[in-house]
């Protein structure tokens, strides 16, 4: 892995806990940068587009010491808006359904795969207050991604998150202080 930093991709079926997870992880390190995969999808038909661009946009210039650069998908208009920078000098935190695939697993640290039951998934998203319309296509399009990618047997972590989100953030973190090449140490806050 040729990254100035590393790489921590949480994938998921909606409603597990990336988002939470993702947020707390980044708020136990000195410095890091979360990407969601809500904001690279080009709408609800995006999922496959999404993890193409995560590898296109930001994982590639990140290997190579560059800053990625990404356009968040403003879902109102349904069109790219402003552009974000990925700088390669501190950690990159990726959450969302999509960002594990064969191609994005080759420039990442950590892999993990977040599970939780059906009814536990939808119970969050109704929780969301967001309403649930595209959940039927949307879960087609991951029974499709995951069925080709294999991200939940590809994940070095795979997590049942039923617990609470401090539990599983505190498992996590525990996995990444531990790591046998000590990637993430010099980032973990004390």
């Amino acid at each position: 892995m040729s990254a100035v930093s590393p790489v921590l991709l949480i994938d998921g079926r909606s409603g597990t806990g990336k988002t939470t997870l993702a947020s707390s992880v980044a708020s136990a390190l000195t410095a890091s940068t979360v990407v969601h995969m809500d904001d690279l999808y080009p709408g609800w038909e995006g999922l496959d587009e999404g993890a193409r661009l995560l590898v296109e946009w930001i994982l590639r210039p990140f290997s190579e010491r560059r800053a990625g650069e990404w356009r968040r998908w403003d879902w109102e208009r349904s069109a790219r808006a402003e552009a974000h920078l990925v700088p390669s000098d501190r950690p990159l935190i990726v959450e969302g359904c999509g960002s594990s695939s064969h191609a994005s697993r080759a420039f990442a640290d950590t892999v993990l795969w977040l599970d939780a039951p059906v009814v536990q998934r939808t119970d969050r998203l109704i929780g969301r207050g967001d309403g649930v319309d595209w959940l039927a296509g949307w879960t087609l399009q991951e029974d499709t991604f995951i069925e080709r990618e294999r991200p939940d047997l590809e994940a070095g972590l795979r997590i049942e998150a039923t617990g609470a989100p401090d539990e599983v953030s505190a498992l996590v973190l525990d996995v990444l202080a531990h790591d046998s090449r000590g990637r993430w140490t010099p980032w973990l806050r004390e």
